[in-house]
């Protein structure tokens, strides 16, 4: 072992999560005997796993024992036994009067069922409280989406395995709050627990990349298990706080107005959120990393509550001013969040760590070399020499006389040098990430290229819909298809648009990671889908195995006799030449990987994402985790549930679930024909939450229809809306090339549905129990279940397997069959 034990990440993760739980109990969230069950389950984890591992160290040392992975399970037995020795102490703490004879301090009960109290002036000021829960709620889930991406280098999956922990988990709180409402509540303890929700995600944050440190190191991957847990218990301590404050704040609005305000609660909470929302995509985001976006939340929240409590005594609202001022300060000048990303990069230099429209983007330094990371992907690194000549030469070789190139992502690594060995008009360099362009000649030693090289700043796909240039060459260098992100330039629809700019005979390059000499089942279905889609583009198609699997694709002729082909143009290369490859062997292996297509492969679109499909199995195959069974599960809960709710809750499961469904299949449109979702989906967050605030606050008169009935018909609405989707869609997409006008009916339509979403939560908030607290919680909690439901089914299932079309009529069928529950209650109210 040469790296250091964890002493001090453990220990201090440790009595973070038991201070946690402690504040629960202070606030009245957890009993004391689910705190110390809770801690009594952990010792014993924490003593078996230590104490199996310990020992296995003793049959390895005196049986002489190979075992693979010893070092990893050595740091783990030295972990847990470190987080027992502390749990022991808590426990030590507990009973210290049983050994030192001192008196226990009696606990005062707390209520079990939702009780009426004397109301108090103060609760008034609980409408404050519920829109700064909505705006950090808001601006937690965005920071916390951004760095489970970024850490765990994740795609969808992860996206949903977030998305669906997020809300069952807010949800847990909710339901969790119904009967736990505290009649002595005071100002001063809710603005603690909304200090707690600010400044609890930067301890979990770090906590995030000590664990994935911990057990994954560098050079690891991640498990699909381990993600899912991970996230599991980093976000608990904040969402279930934020669940149970939402039903808290609810109900003693509620008390407060003497009669249920339980849905304009929730307007004033969403209206929160839509804050949040604009101000993390208009300013926060745009411009500063999560930690200092943390701490400036967290220093606003301690203002907010410093006012709140003294409003008049400036003396006493420095008690909080000055911690907050601290935050700042350390944000700022200490700049944290780099120190804390170094952990995941030993051995490097980070030398620019930027949050970008795009992702995460960190350069690091290593012996000379500059490494490129987007969101903990490894993109590139410069002076990738062999890499570089092939994907340059084995397609401009191709052309008899290249002019203009169109370059996409690469040039940093190499391929620009490559490119200046042709007499070239014109080369159009594009990165996936254009903050790549504006600091890369900072870092790299960037000699001008002779030909005129043109920089775009601009998304792919929005730069090929609105250039007219047609180039002879075009060069394509990006990621494989592991998100949906990088799917949407490998689909049909992508290779319909390169077609489109490309000269009679000019030459298309792509390409997949190597697949050497054996070619596994997902990795053969991935390069003969690559290989059926570009043929419905181009006549020619012809693969070279090299570093990656090239895929060249031309209306003109293309020959596998690259050495040939270099010696007649008299090209000087180091690795593509004759006395490195042979033009025998290299079309020998591309015939032989061909020969194992047949026709098994199916073609790659932006809402069928097959290649997506196989990237992701052939992921979660590493881990002997099955995608039917990661389907199966959620899929059988969800109906599980659906079967046992009420007709009105049923309403409020379906519109969870339509809501997160449809707002997923908007998002991944928008990500189709705009770019990268990063920073819009505040954007799409803001516009939601603007919907739900007026939605649920709009109010109904009395009229001829009973509220059930209204109920039923808004079910039906959302139906119709489901169906109309895939063809706004559509139309959204003949005009994309307008820009931000078309971007902008992507937020109206997510506004409509919001609002559908809200005005149904406001009619369920007066149909079901008579007791505030059980009607928030019930009502919020079953709301969020079925949006996780919608989001992890959504982006997993639905939409990679059945398409857009399918997934739409599938929530429409469910809002159908809801609504038509809902008119069979002959009462107004269910309970």
């Amino acid at each position: 072992m040469n790296s250091a034990y964890p002493l001090i990440p453990v220990v201090v993760i440790t009595i973070l999560a038991y201070f946690t739980t402690r504040m629960y109990v202070w606030w009245g969230i957890f009993s004391q005997k689910t705190h110390r069950m809770f801690w009594n389950v952990a010792l014993l984890v924490t003593f078996l796993v230590s104490g199996l591992l310990g020992l296995l160290s003793v049959l390895k040392v005196n049986y002489k024992l190979e075992i693979p992975q010893y070092d990893q399970f050595l740091r783990w037995h030295v972990a847990f036994g470190i987080g027992m020795v502390v749990i022991s102490f808590f426990h030590l703490s507990w009973h210290w009067s049983y050994y030192f004879s001192l008196k226990k301090r009696a606990e005062g009960a707390i209520p079990g069922q939702p009780v009426v109290p004397n109301v108090q002036p103060e609760w008034e000021k609980v409408r404050y409280l519920l829109f700064l829960l909505g705006a950090l709620a808001m601006i937690n889930q965005v920071v916390f989406i951004r760095e489970f991406l970024s850490v765990l280098a994740g795609n969808e999956l992860v996206l949903g395995v977030v998305m669906a922990n997020w809300l069952l988990l807010t949800g847990w709180g909710a339901f969790h709050a119904r009967k736990r409402i505290q009649p002595d509540f005071s100002l001063k303890q809710g603005v603690s627990m909304m200090i707690a929700l600010a400044f609890l995600p930067i301890l979990l944050i770090v906590a995030l990349y000590e664990l994935k440190f911990l057990l994954y190191p560098p050079g690891t991957i991640t498990g699909f298990g381990a993600v899912v847990m991970g996230v599991c218990l980093l976000l608990f301590p904040v969402c279930f706080l934020s669940g149970y404050l939402f039903t808290l704040l609810s109900t003693l609005y509620s008390w407060s107005g003497r009669k249920n305000l339980i849905g304009k609660a929730y307007a004033i909470e969403s209206l929160g959120s839509l804050a949040g929302g604009l101000l993390f995509g208009v300013v926060l985001g745009r411009f500063f990393n999560s930690i200092q976006v943390l701490a400036i939340i967290s220093a606003a929240v301690l203002t907010m509550g410093s006012w709140l409590i003294w409003p008049r005594n400036l003396k006493k609202r420095m008690v909080y001013l000055l911690p907050g001022l601290l935050i700042l300060v350390v944000a700022f000048v200490l700049r944290p969040d780099t120190r804390i990303k170094q952990i995941l990069f030993p051995s490097q230099e980070i030398i620019l760590d930027r949050s970008t429209p795009y992702g995460n983007l960190v350069v690091s330094s290593q012996a000379g070399q500059l490494n490129f990371y987007e969101d903990h992907a490894l993109h590139f690194y410069s002076d990738n020499l062999a890499l570089s000549e092939e994907a340059v030469h084995f397609a401009m070789l191709q052309h008899p006389k290249p002019e203009k190139v169109l370059l996409l992502s690469g040039g940093i690594s190499g391929m620009l040098k490559e490119l200046d060995k042709y007499p070239l008009e014109k080369v159009t360099y594009i990165e996936t990430n254009p903050a790549v362009l504006r600091y890369w000649k900072n870092l790299v030693d960037y000699a001008s290229p002779s030909e005129p090289v043109e920089f775009v700043r601009s998304d792919i796909r929005v730069f090929l819909r609105k250039t007219k240039l047609v180039y002879d060459v075009v060069l394509i260098n990006l990621p494989p298809p592991t998100t949906l992100g990088f799917n949407r330039f490998y689909t049909d629809e992508f290779f319909r648009m390169v077609a489109q700019h490309v000269t009679p005979g000019g030459v298309v390059c792509t390409s997949l990671p190597s697949t050497v000499n054996y070619a596994g089942e997902n990795a053969l279905l991935l390069n003969a889908s690559l290989w059926k889609t570009l043929g419905l583009h181009f006549e020619n198609r012809l693969l070279l195995p090299g570093e990656k699997n090239y895929f060249l694709a031309s209306a003109g002729p293309l020959s596998p006799a690259i050495t040939e082909l270099v010696d007649q143009k008299g090209i000087g290369n180091e690795y593509v030449n004759a006395y490195y490859l042979d033009d025998g062997l290299l079309a020998q292996r591309g015939q032989l990987l061909m020969g194992q297509f047949h026709q098994v492969g199916k073609v790659n679109r932006d809402f069928y994402p097959y290649m997506f499909l196989k990237q992701t199995d052939h992921w979660l195959s590493r881990f002997q985790v099955s995608y039917n069974l990661l389907v199966l599960v959620p899929l059988i809960l969800f109906f599980v549930l659906f079967a046992r709710l009420n007709p009105v809750s049923m309403g409020l499961y379906t519109g969870g679930f339509s809501s997160a469904s449809l707002e997923i299949t908007l998002m991944l449109a928008y990500q189709v024909f705009f770019g990268s979702i990063y920073l819009a989906t505040a954007f799409f967050f803001t516009f939601f939450m603007g919907g739900l605030a007026l939605g649920s606050s709009m109010g109904r008169k009395p009229g001829k229809m009973s509220a059930i009935r209204v109920f039923a018909v808004v079910q039906f609405l959302l139906a119709v809306f489901s169906v109309l989707l895939p063809l706004l869609i559509l139309l959204i997409d003949r005009i994309s090339g307008w820009g931000v006008p078309a971007q902008l009916l992507f937020f109206v339509l997510v506004f409509v549905l919001a609002f559908g979403i809200g005005y149904e939560f406001f009619l369920a908030s007066g149909l079901q129990s008579p007791h505030y607290s059980v009607t928030s919680g019930l009502n919020y909690s079953t709301d969020l279940a079925g949006s996780a439901f919608g989001a992890f089914l959504t982006a997993l299932v639905m939409l990679p397997f059945l398409g857009l079309v399918y997934t739409c009529l599938i929530v429409a069928g469910l809002n159908i069959f809801s609504g038509v529950m809902a008119l069979s209650v002959r009462n107004h109210r269910i309970f």
